[in-house]
């Protein structure tokens, strides 16, 4: 089933310029600004993780959108890939922006594969898990659009017998054009050399996505990449203009958003989950980075 995020996708049938839903685990719908800002008005622009893979081409315009705690600038013929692992943070849209969804839930996609001792069909999206937006030439986006399209056919046609399985075909057959096209890239078909200092800045990256809840020093992930905390701060700034510390600072935040959005948690439980010596320090720590308090936050 799809969470907060997928389950808003469905109410904006409405607002799309074309939406198909396919028992609320396939959905493709068509957007541009105004159903952009239809879509805020349904889900506050907070950090999520989200119980689906979530395909956004963008035909118009641009959207920028944060992944992993990295910005991303998406524009015309481009495609991001959103996987239920990512923590993700949608910002601003462009007033001409038009682009498409394709949203598959969690436990959909995974029939999509083939069984455990074969290669799955959807190796296109484990490969693009690393890099999740690719800009493509027209031909290529075209292309996909209309595999997106052939997609959205089988799903309107409710009266085939074999319609669950024409679907699964028509979403296998997208996902290995999507695989041809990503591959047949020069740039993704040979793995791109990184230095020393960009192989050290990707390191930091998963080692932050997979501690930054428990821990908050520099020394921490300096330690673990075996280098100084000044020379990690040092190749932060220059690879990406932040400092390590603003890095954890912003990690912490977009975790303590997600997690005060959640109903079900509280204030205090959020600082114990983040490794708040207690929830003053939880509560002084969000209010200078947010200019208002946990409890703020949450009613807004």
């Amino acid at each position: 089933m799809f969470d907060k995020f997928t389950d808003s996708l469905i109410s904006l049938k409405e607002a799309a310029s074309s939406y198909d839903n396919y028992q609320n685990d396939v959905v493709i719908l068509e957007f541009d600004a105004s159903s952009l800002n239809e879509l805020k008005n349904f889900v506050p622009s907070n950090p999520s993780r989200f119980e689906a893979v979530i395909l956004i081409g963008i035909s118009e315009g641009e959207l920028e959108i944060q992944i992993d705690y990295v910005a991303y600038k998406a524009d015309k013929y481009s495609l991001t890939l959103i996987m239920p692992t990512h923590i993700t943070y949608f910002e601003e849209g462009s007033n001409n922006l038009k682009g498409w969804v394709l949203a598959i839930s969690k436990s959909y996609m995974e029939t999509l594969s083939y069984s455990r001792e074969q290669q799955p069909i959807v190796i296109s999206y484990i490969q693009l898990k690393k890099d999740p937006l690719t800009v493509f030439n027209i031909i290529e986006y075209k292309s996909l659009y209309s595999s997106l399209d052939f997609v959205r056919s089988k799903i309107r046609q409710h009266a085939h017998l074999f319609y669950k399985e024409t679907i699964n075909i028509a979403l296998k057959m997208f996902f290995l054009d999507l695989g041809n096209i990503y591959l047949n890239k020069k740039e993704h078909f040979i793995p791109p050399t990184l230095s020393r200092k960009e192989e050290l800045f990707t390191d930091f990256q998963n080692l932050l996505r997979e501690n930054c809840k428990e821990q908050h020093e520099v020394k921490f992930y300096a330690d673990k990449l075996c280098i100084t905390t000044q020379y990690l701060s040092s190749i932060l700034k220059e690879q990406s203009g932040k400092s390590a510390g603003q890095w954890i600072q912003n990690a912490l935040m977009i975790e303590a958003k997600r997690m005060l959005k959640t109903p079900r948690i509280n204030v205090q439980q959020v600082s114990n989950e983040l490794n708040f010596p207690d929830q003053s320090t939880f509560g002084k720590f969000f209010k200078k980075h947010a200019g208002v308090s946990p409890a703020v936050f949450r009613k807004s």
